[in-house]
């Protein structure tokens, strides 16, 4: 990670953003399908974060 992307992900943590614009980032990024669960790659995430979702 170049100093540049550090410097972008700090910039991020630091900014405050509502819950729509943080599940769009964790979208984009790959990390959360377009339903709002973890993708293939990150699914073992969910066994860390409890499903919030009410059936």
């Amino acid at each position: 990670m170049s100093d540049k992307d550090y410097q972008r992900l700090m910039d991020l943590a630091d900014k405050k953003l509502s819950k729509e614009e943080g599940l769009r980032l964790l979208c984009n990024a790959g990390i959360l399908d377009m339903n709002g669960n973890f993708t293939e790659m990150y699914k073992d995430l969910a066994t860390i974060f409890p499903d919030k979702k009410k059936s």
